[in-house]
């Protein structure tokens, strides 16, 4: 008794834990999806408090949710991956519990672009964001904001490869999800980069028509007038409009103080090389000195160059020496970046033979797994392949033990109905013989009576020789009659179809009755001819035969 109230309490108590978990579950998992609206457009706010969130005391489920908000937090963010294992143990999560979620494509896409992130240029990029896109598309009512961002990124890929028209691909496809997001700094975004695509491909009139796009956003979202400028003064400097450029880049410059992340030395580069161009060169030179004094990034592996422009304005004006001062510094610089690449190199170089290394390590382990299994396996299709080559030869042995049996006993019954067809043969040419003796013994009987009463009795003489006539005659139709067919003919002689073709009636006959061992005189009595006529015909059919390769032993033994 005390047991099962022992066990109703622990039940009890485990059902109002389940109980509790579950409610508990259910309300982190309404938080995350209220963040989860909020994270695109605050998502400083969204990074922040996930960070009030320990994830381990999660259920596996709102662990995967919330190691892929963390993830979008800190890409938009800009927070430098170092590791994509957060997003990976996302995308293991979704794939097996909810493959075809939007959460399992969004977990793909940022896949990918966390590795992009992290300078990976190999497939093991594009694979995740390929496969997020396949899973897009079969999808009934697909999510627009996700659709924006993987086919943006898949874009980007395809364009930084120079795969442009498949970058083109996935920026209209960009835009066209966009558009269903009623998204103006989408649309934005997605023409901007249709744009820079176009003019890779030095499609100028398709530019055309994407730059004035653009530029009916101006003044409509905010940071976005700087880009349009851009994009404005590199459409007009691959068009030769050089002033018009120049009067964009101004504009660029007016706006740069309110702008984040703009390299300002680097726009007064542009502006100088666009004075220089026009042959302005006092205002090219006092543009080039500025992008030199305005120098941020002093490992900015570019930073010869603005010497370098510096100094062929200078010899442009023929101030040889302030340009050979700006050369040897533009030299300077650019040694100091080669050797600053080379070094990177070198570290890239490092970082990628241990990263090779690691991965033989684990490839030759997993080759080595799969050759054993692999040879297990062969060795065991080996053993079976034996097994059944083993019973099907008994099988076949025991099979072909019993066609000898059955041909034996055939053969012996074959044998036996041939010794007793030769044996009724033999008796009834003997008969046959016996008869024609007869007969002829008859005859000559008759024609001895004939001339003692041919004179007193002719009508009895005429009727004898009437009697006569017709056995003759008989006798002499018989071997017309008894002309075999293609069947009795082959069982008696043991000639093929094709070899009897070769012989005529009276040969057939004639070997039948050789088989059956009849002697010249029967046979000349049966075929009414004379005995040198029978040897006659014999001696030519036997060389009949010989030419045409018939064995004749058991037709003639004489």
């Amino acid at each position: 008794m005390r047991r099962f109230i022992f066990i109703a309490f622990a039940a009890i108590a485990a059902m109002l834990f389940l109980s509790c978990n579950g409610l508990e579950n259910n309300e982190i998992r309404t938080t995350l999806t209220q963040w989860d609206n909020l994270l695109e457009k605050n998502p400083e706010a969204i990074s922040d408090s996930l960070k009030t969130m320990d994830p381990h005391t999660l259920s596996r489920g709102n662990r995967a949710y919330y190691n892929l908000l963390k993830t979008i937090a800190d890409d938009k963010t800009y927070f430098e991956f170092k590791s994509d294992s957060l997003v990976e143990k996302a995308v293991d999560y979704y794939h097996l519990h909810e493959p075809h979620s939007n959460n399992y494509i969004r977990a793909l896409t940022y896949k990918g672009i966390v590795r992009t992130r992290m300078g990976i240029t190999d497939s093991t990029v594009y694979e995740p964001l390929k496969k997020a896109d396949n899973l897009f598309h079969s999808q009934k009512d697909p999510d627009p904001a996700t659709g924006y961002i993987l086919h943006f990124f898949l874009g980007n890929t395809h364009y930084s490869n120079g795969n442009f028209e498949l970058a083109e691909k996935y920026f209209q496809e960009t835009l066209h999800n966009a558009k269903l997001k009623n998204d103006s700094t989408h649309i934005f975004d997605a023409y901007l980069a249709i744009f820079w695509n176009k003019m890779m491909q030095s499609d100028y009139n398709a530019g055309k028509k994407y730059v004035d796009t653009l530029s009916l956003f101006f003044d409509k979202i905010p940071d976005k007038d700087y880009l349009i400028l851009n994009a404005q003064s590199v459409y007009f400097e691959a068009t030769k409009e050089f002033e018009k450029a120049l009067e964009c880049d101004k504009l660029r410059l007016r706006l740069a103080p309110i702008q984040k992340d703009i390299d300002i030395s680097s726009l007064y580069y542009t502006i100088s090389d666009r004075y220089s161009v026009l042959n302005q060169l006092d205002s090219a030179m006092l543009y080039g000195q500025m992008a030199i004094e305005n120098v941020v990034d002093d490992v900015n592996k570019g930073n010869y160059l603005l010497y370098e422009n510096v100094a062929n304005i200078a010899e442009k004006q023929q101030n040889y020496s302030l340009a050979n001062t700006y050369r040897q510094k533009a030299f300077s610089w650019y040694e100091k970046s080669v050797k600053d690449r080379l070094n990177t190199q070198i570290m890239e170089l490092e970082k990628k033979y241990d990263l090779s290394e690691a991965e033989n390590i684990a490839l030759r382990s997993q080759q080595n797994t799969l050759l054993i299994a692999i040879v297990a396996l062969l060795l065991a299709m080996l053993a079976t392949v034996l097994i059944m080559l083993n019973v099907k030869n008994r099988r076949e042995a025991r099979i072909k033990l019993m066609k000898l049996e059955h041909e034996a006993k055939t053969r012996a019954m074959e044998t036996k109905l041939l010794e007793e067809e030769a044996s009724k043969r033999n008796w009834l040419i003997l008969l046959y013989g016996h008869i024609s003796n007869r007969l002829t013994s008859l005859q000559e009987n008759f024609n001895t009576l004939s001339q003692r009463y041919v004179s007193s009795n002719p009508k009895v003489y005429e009727n004898m020789h009437n009697i006569l006539h017709t056995a003759e005659s008989d006798l002499r139709e018989m071997p017309k009659i008894l002309i075999p067919d293609e069947d009795t003919f082959s069982l008696y002689t043991n000639l093929s179809k094709e070899d009897a073709e070769l012989f005529n009636p009276n040969e057939k006959i004639m070997l039948m009755l050789l088989v059956c061992k009849a002697d010249n005189r029967q046979i000349s009595t049966f075929m009414n001819t004379s005995i040198e006529s029978i040897r006659a015909r014999k001696s030519q059919l036997k060389k009949k035969m010989t030419e045409k390769d018939i064995d004749t032993t058991q037709f003639f033994n004489f």
